[in-house]
């Protein structure tokens, strides 16, 4: 149920502050911001270090990804659809959006709706969340740059939570 009420809620949110009239300048960043998640669930597949558990009537972890694909975007649409031009103000949005995500995970890991393995802690979650938004604005702006810099931080973060390669 915190699912379903977590993912409305953000779809309002895409919905009243998302950047809907230049949708498609996001286009490549929500795409880019998908494939990672996806890319995290593929190469992570037996040895996840926090799983979205679905839960009533949403037993099926395909439409929780699901819920996430429009939680993203609507995520992307705001986040750079809003973003500041001045870079005192930028530090401070992307805090906050790292505030908003962290807190976001802290209500589901309280309804049981998130759970972390291998030693995975919301402070952790906390830094990756860090590292997101400051990829997504890079990718937004140099998407090459963004893609290039990408491996070796996935290989390193692999390598730093010892998820095996199969």
């Amino acid at each position: 149920m915190a699912e379903i009420i977590g993912v409305s809620l953000w779809s309002l949110a895409g919905l009243l502050w998302g950047d809907w009239r230049n949708w498609g300048k996001y286009h490549a960043t929500i795409l880019y911001f998908l494939f990672c998640d996806v890319a995290y669930y593929y190469i992570a597949y037996s040895h996840r270090l926090w799983t979205l558990a679905p839960t009533w009537p949403l037993r099926y972890e395909l439409v929780s990804l699901f819920g996430e694909f429009i939680v993203f975007a609507s995520t992307v649409l705001i986040f750079l659809g809003r973003y500041p031009a001045n870079r005192f103000f930028s530090i401070w949005w992307t805090l906050l959006w790292v505030a908003i995500y962290t807190a976001n995970e802290w209500v589901l890991l309280l309804t049981g709706t998130f759970t972390y393995d291998y030693g995975w802690t919301l402070y952790k979650s906390c830094l990756i969340s860090i590292l997101q938004f400051i990829f997504l604005r890079l990718h937004f702006k140099k998407p090459l740059l963004a893609v290039i810099l990408s491996v070796p931080l996935a290989v390193l973060l692999i390598y730093l939570c010892k998820i095996p390669i199969k």
